[in-house]
This record gives structure tokens, sequence and C-alpha cells, in this order.
């Protein structure tokens, strides 16, 4: 993670390659994909398409937030352990 941005509730965050220091769109897609295959619907986007856009609506209940970045998180650490063993 090389950044965490947004103002109020859509924010991003964008990923890089750790080994080579530059924009990493195969790992924020893999992020989006293990996210869809939990329930969450992320988009990617940015200049690289190494950035994943979360909007989140502004109803949203405190329980759900958390399930969805329990699932964030989790589909980071799964996009990690398949993209980075490579």
């Amino acid at each position: 993670i090389v950044d965490i941005r947004g103002p109020g509730f859509m924010n991003a965050v964008e990923f890089n390659d750790v080994k080579k220091g530059l924009p990493s769109a195969e790992f924020a897609n893999a992020v989006r994909l293990k996210a869809l295959d939990k329930g969450l619907i992320l988009l990617t986007c940015g200049v690289y398409g190494n950035v994943i856009r979360f909007l989140s609506p502004i109803t949203i209940q405190d329980g759900v937030m958390t399930e969805a970045l329990d699932i964030l998180e989790s589909s980071i650490r799964d996009a990690r352990a398949s993209v980075c063993s490579k």
C-alpha cells in the first residue's frame, strides 16, 4: 500500500509492486477479484489501474462497514499471498 486517500466516504487505496517500486495493476485487480468472490464490489481506477476505489453510502450501518473493511483486509492478504509469491 503506497497511499490511502479520499474525501468523506469516497476512499482509495493505491498499490505498488514491492520489489519494483512501480504501480501494480495486477495486484489491485487481484484484490478486486478476491473481494468480489467474498461479496464486495470494488472498482479499480487510476492512470496505471493500481488503485482500488471504495465508495460507501453515507447511510451505511456500522456493522456493514466493518464487514466490508474486513473483506477488503482479507482480500489484500489473499492477493498478497497469491501475487507476491510469483
